[in-house]
């Protein structure tokens, strides 16, 4: 290759880093922007049986939202929805009884639209912080939880997962957006769709949703007009040429044999349509207000909104989905989040104190609907790849690891992730004791050069990340516990991607149920004499939720004397 060639596709892929990190910044953007004139309207509180009130804030991030109900419980995520942060605690509700139940710490900055499927739950990872090209998403049945990836196609992104026509779909975002889908419950999976996207260009498939037998979705395509809702056509995707132009469509979903969504216009205001896939409609009992969510019922489609201040939130209803009333008005929390569990309504969103905060009714509620059953114990669905030649694939990494090249060429992340990803998927022992053996090995360069040479990192912290990240996934192994105790001594970024260690070690040690009282005692040790990030935090004290089981949280007194009493 010339040097001007050479040059040429450098720059251009930088360039296309860049597109990215900006619509990565346009999704938060456009979800903060406030461009309506929101008139005040009358509320009809005779609609609800009781008020909604305050239930829980049961962790320290800023917003409650993808609720989702699952096994008796209502669920939903903790998380910075807002910007880039490293946050993402799962935590359940239980009207009957009030309690609420921390239930799993995600590897990831923020969460994507989770979805039931065959008695199971499946949590998508928004932005995987492994940083690997691979999708991840992880799946439990309200008990076990399992770790997994998308093995097909480039994945930055994982917004959301759907479960249509006995099949598990994902909606990916990275150069170009995507859909996979898994007819197996995730043991495999096959990329079905491709949206075509320029060079120096990107786009990502925001959202799933089922109308009827075609699987409808949203693109986030910023240099594209024209509508952004998608109808699957066998296994391609074509829009819906009705839906208005606009630059993306926010909370969709089908409410009696109609899809409805908040389209952004290209002036950046916002309006809510419908369309049936085939006729869009304009929905005009909701002009002026900035709907958030939307979740329906047999009979009923409620939404919020939102306003600038935390006096401007909203809670709708609609038989018809053309008639709107306002049933309650939020004057200290933001809602941005709802949904219906028990035949009663919740709305998540952000307090006054600028902690995340689920809001329902106050009386306890035992669900009257039948569940669907739900397996029991593990297995899980466990991901399957074909026979792996383990020797050839370590000599192979062993090559890469002791080749200068691969720290100073620019994408340290993408050679790393793709060696190792068979490995990780093989789930033997042997292998993943050849892998941490790698965790101390000295390496022939201090620095390595990540996305396109945009972000470095030292060498021996992006090795041990990357090896973390694949014995994790392989299931066997030990991580050494001076890598779970280094120290925190990373500047701050804008994007907050780290390739430090201590975090991936965390969530390693808990994927591998390394729960003996020296790995405890050393992550104790950690949270009671190190100061981390609160993010950093989260990810130790998810790590000894995992191994305990306890439900301390944040608090690290609790932990301390937990501990000491042992």
């Amino acid at each position: 290759m010339g040097f001007s060639q050479g040059f040429s596709q450098g720059f251009s892929k930088i360039k296309r880093y860049i597109l990215w990190l900006m619509l990565g910044l346009s999704l938060t953007v456009f979800s903060c922007q406030q461009t309506l004139s929101q008139a005040a309207p009358q509320v009809n509180v005779t609609l609800l049986s009781a008020p909604l009130m305050p239930l829980t804030q049961p962790g320290p991030w800023g917003e409650v939202s993808h609720l989702i109900s699952y096994d008796h419980r209502l669920w939903f995520a903790n998380s910075k929805v807002f910007g880039n942060h490293n946050s993402a605690d799962i935590y359940s509700y239980d009207p009957s009884d009030g309690e609420t139940r921390f239930e799993q710490h995600l590897f990831s900055q923020s969460t994507g639209d989770p979805t039931v499927a065959n008695g199971l739950l499946y949590w998508p990872f928004e932005d995987p912080r492994f940083s690997a090209d691979r999708g991840e998403y992880m799946v439990t049945n309200g008990d076990q939880w399992q770790w997994h990836i998308l093995p097909e196609g480039e994945v930055f992104h994982v917004h959301a997962m759907a479960h249509h026509r006995d099949a598990l779909w994902a909606s990916t975002g990275a150069w170009s957006g995507g859909v996979q889908r898994s007819t197996d419950g995730g043991k495999t999976w096959e990329l079905v769709y491709t949206h075509p996207t320029p060079e120096r260009r990107v786009s990502r498939v925001t959202s799933l949703v089922p109308l009827g037998d075609r699987l409808l979705a949203e693109i986030m395509a910023v240099h594209e007009s024209g509508s952004k809702v998608l109808r699957s056509q066998a296994n391609a995707f074509q829009p819906i040429e009705s839906w208005p132009n606009g630059k993306r469509v926010n909370a969709l979903t089908t409410f009696q044999d109609r899809a409805y969504g908040v389209n952004q216009n290209p002036d950046d205001s916002y309006s809510v349509w419908r369309t049936d896939g085939e006729r869009t409609e304009p929905v005009t009992g909701l002009d002026g207000h900035r709907i958030r969510d939307f979740t329906a019922t047999d009979s009923t489609l409620w939404a919020v909104s939102s306003g600038p201040s935390a006096q401007q939130g909203y809670l709708w209803c609609s038989n018809d989905g053309l008639d709107w009333a306002a049933v309650q008005h939020f004057t200290d929390m933001r809602p941005l989040a709802v949904a219906v569990h028990a035949d009663q309504v919740y709305v998540g969103g952000r307090g006054a104190n600028g902690h995340g905060v689920l809001w329902g009714p106050t009386t306890h509620q035992v669900s009257s609907i039948r569940q669907p059953e739900k397996p029991q114990t593990l297995p899980l669905p466990r991901q399957v790849l074909p026979p792996l030649d383990v020797q050839q694939q370590l000599s192979a990494l062993d090559a890469i690891l002791s080749s200068p090249e691969t720290y100073t060429a620019g994408n340290t992340q993408d050679v790393l992730a793709k060696t190792l990803m068979p490995m990780a998927l093989e789930h033997t022992p042997a292998v993943s004791k050849q892998l941490a053996a790698y965790l101390q090995q000295p390496l022939p360069a201090k620095s390595a050069q990540l996305f396109a040479g945009n972000a470095s990192a030292p060498a021996t912290y992006v090795v041990q990340w990357y090896l973390l990240w694949a014995m994790g996934l392989n299931g066997y192994g030990q991580v050494p516990l001076e890598v779970l105790q280094t120290p925190w001594t990373e500047p701050a970024n804008d994007r907050e991607k780290y390739w430090h260690p201590a975090p991936a070690a965390a969530w390693t040690a808990a994927q591998l149920g390394q729960d003996d009282r020296g790995t405890i005692g050393a992550i104790i040790e950690r949270l009671t004499t190190q100061t981390d990030p609160l993010w950093l935090v989260g990810d130790f004290v998810g790590a000894l939720h995992t191994l305990t089981g306890e439900q301390f949280g944040y608090d690290v007194a609790a932990w301390q004397q937990w501990w000491e009493t042992l």
